[in-house]
């Protein structure tokens, strides 16, 4: 157990080191737990993007998805579903291709310099548009914290890249601040509600602190360790959250859910003095292990939340389908003896747009071109 201890030690303290190197945000101070792309001069020279990027969305109603006299939230009513699919459908398509053309740059460690331009040009597009600054909804504000997160990351690979396009970042900054400034009071000025508790907050906390990180915002970041302790200090025993428990059928899906802001968000905080990863007795890592071990044996998961659980959805050969577990590469980051284990439950490199793309790609240096 002290090796494993040694190790993960030496693994956070290099982690700071090389991050140092990599990328300095406003002010130089604060930092990313990932190394940036690594040979950014060494690019293919094409500066401009071929590629339009979706019209920016302005306005969005979205509602629950769930059947409204279902109180554990477990139950999709399709005709709810359809309506919030094709509401966030445009959304959802910006975040894809922000975070598909920043994975690409990274991947390639700077050489695909078109690609960073094509997601400067989506984020840019969006930021002077004022995208998502009219959002008529409570489900409207939680949805888009996942939009947020996944353009803030994006942003945070390709900002090396501005500069040899001469790309003015400042309006991409702006909005990104303004989306992030307009979530915090979603959370703390509405009361004591369940959705203020679980993931919807965790989602809102990651996302705002991937923006304080992206521009420099440390009390963006303090709102995050706020909300990052919320979560993993709820971690029973056993590894549970009990308010995502309560979904009943559905609460493997949501403790993965759950599981992937908490994991980013410890990482971002970890490299930045915050001590997240031992918060609460290792609050995180009792979660992943229950969460992830539920995948293929969801018995004690059933037990605790008293009904059998929906499948999860599997690729052709029989896994989970990667975007579900996209933050596994980051934990097993911290976590590396895990991967004997947890490595097995995935192929290739895993990707989510909600998470800033090939998370794998960020964390796994093996995976780059």
């Amino acid at each position: 157990m002290a090796m494993v201890e040694l190790s993960r030690f030496s693994l956070l303290a290099s982690a700071l080191i090389v991050v140092g190197t990599t990328q300095a945000v406003q002010g130089a101070t604060l930092m990313v737990p990932f190394e940036l792309a690594r040979h950014i001069a060494k690019n293919n020279g094409k500066k401009t993007c071929t590629v339009s990027p979706p019209a920016p969305v302005i306005s969005l109603s979205l509602s629950s998805i769930y059947e409204d006299d279902d109180e554990s939230h477990s139950t999709i009513d399709p005709q709810q579903k359809e309506r919030y699919d094709k509401a966030i459908s445009q959304t959802r398509q910006f975040a894809a291709f922000v975070t598909k053309y920043a994975s690409n740059y990274t991947e390639t460690d700077g050489n695909r310099l078109d690609a960073a331009s094509c997601a400067l040009k989506a984020l840019d597009s969006w930021a002077r548009a004022d995208a998502l600054s009219d959002l008529k909804t409570r489900q409207s504000y939680l949805s888009t914290t996942r939009i947020l997160a996944g353009a803030a990351l994006a942003y945070v690979q390709v900002r090396p890249a501005a500069a040899l396009l001469q790309f003015d970042t400042g309006a991409i900054e702006k909005w990104l601040d303004s989306l992030a400034d307009r979530t915090i009071p979603v959370y703390t000025e509405s009361g004591d509600r369940n959705s203020n508790k679980q993931n919807h907050r965790y989602w809102g906390g990651f996302a705002v602190t991937a923006v304080g990180v992206a521009i420099g915002r440390k009390d963006f970041l303090d709102f995050g360790f706020e909300s990052y302790k919320l979560g993993v200090c709820q971690v029973t025993a056993d590894g549970a959250l009990p308010l995502e428990l309560m979904r009943k059928k559905k609460a493997r899906d949501y403790h993965l859910h759950a599981a992937g802001p908490l994991v980013m968000m410890a990482s971002l905080l970890q490299a930045n003095g915050y001590d997240a990863l031992s918060q609460c007795d290792n609050g995180l890592e009792r979660l992943a292990h229950f969460a992830l071990g539920s995948i293929n044996d969801p018995s004690k998961m059933e037990m605790l939340a008293g009904e059998p659980q929906v499948n999860l959805p599997r690729d052709k050969n029989g896994l989970i389908r990667p975007d579900r577990i996209a933050w596994l590469d980051a934990y097993l980051h911290y976590y590396p003896e895990d991967r004997k284990v947890y490595g097995k439950l995935f192929e290739g490199a895993l990707f989510s747009s909600n998470l800033g793309g090939r998370v794998s790609v960020l964390y796994n240096l093996s995976e780059r071109d």
